[in-house]
C-alpha cells in the first residue's frame, strides 16, 4: 500500500468558477508529495518560486483560465515584475468522489508571449481589475 502526502497549501475562491464548474465539493487545495517531487524534477529552477507565491497564485490569482484540454482543470496565473507563473489546480466538481480534494497538478514560470497564447485558447474566468 502506498501512503501519499498531502499538504493542505489553502482555500481558493469559488466565485468564478461557479458559473463555468457548478459547485465544487471543496474550496480546500492540496498538493501531493508525488506533485512537489513532479515540480522539483521537470520544472526544478521554478520549485522555489513555487514555495514562495504557489499559495498567493492560488488565493489571489490575476487570471484564471479554464483548460480546455483536461476536464474540471484551470489555469491560476500570478504575474510577477519579470515573469508570470502558472498553477495548474484540478478541480473536485460535484460529479466527482467527495473524498477528493482541489489538488496542483503542476506548477512553472510562463512568458509573456504563451501566456498570451494560453487566453487566446482557453476561456477566461477571471482577470484582475
Amino acid at each position: 500500500m502506498e501512503i501519499i502526502i498531502l499538504t493542505v497549501l489553502c482555500n481558493l475562491d469559488p466565485t468564478p468558477l461557479i458559473s463555468t464548474f457548478g459547485h465544487l465539493q471543496t474550496t480546500e487545495v492540496i498538493i501531493t508529495d508525488e506533485r512537489i517531487a513532479h515540480i522539483k524534477e521537470r520544472h526544478p529552477e521554478d520549485y522555489n518560486l513555487f514555495e514562495q507565491y504557489g499559495r498567493d497564485s492560488i488565493l489571489s490569482p490575476d487570471i484564471l483560465l479554464q483548460d480546455l484540454k483536461n476536464a474540471g482543470t484551470i489555469f491560476a496565473v500570478k504575474k510577477l515584475p519579470d515573469t508570470n507563473l502558472n498553477v495548474v489546480i484540478r478541480l473536485v466538481l460535484d460529479t466527482d468522489n467527495p473524498d477528493f480534494k482541489n489538488s496542483v497538478m503542476t506548477f512553472y514560470r510562463i512568458r509573456d508571449k504563451n501566456l498570451k497564447k494560453l487566453m487566446e485558447r482557453n476561456p477566461i474566468l477571471y482577470i484582475k481589475e
